[in-house]
């Protein structure tokens, strides 16, 4: 069974920006692992930790929705 992270638009912003799951880590002063987990739903993000992720994404704060969906909606999308 392969696994698919839950927060595809994190994955594909950090490659669109030219950076890594290790570099989010970094920023976050995370280990990759916990990244990893909380990419794969394992562990649930902080709001704190969301807003430092959009920060690093450049995203504005408005899309946070996208980035971050309610449970439900990704139940739904996995």
């Amino acid at each position: 069974m392969i696994k698919v992270p839950r927060y595809g638009r994190i994955c594909g912003r950090l490659r669109e920006l030219g950076f890594c799951q290790g570099d989010l880590a970094y920023a976050l002063h995370l280990s990759g692992g916990a990244i990893s987990k909380r990419m794969y739903g394992i562990t649930e993000w902080s709001v704190a930790e969301m807003y430092q992720v959009m920060d690093f994404l450049r995203a504005p704060a408005e899309e946070l929705h996208l980035y971050f969906p309610p449970q439900a909606a990704r139940r739904r999308a996995g």
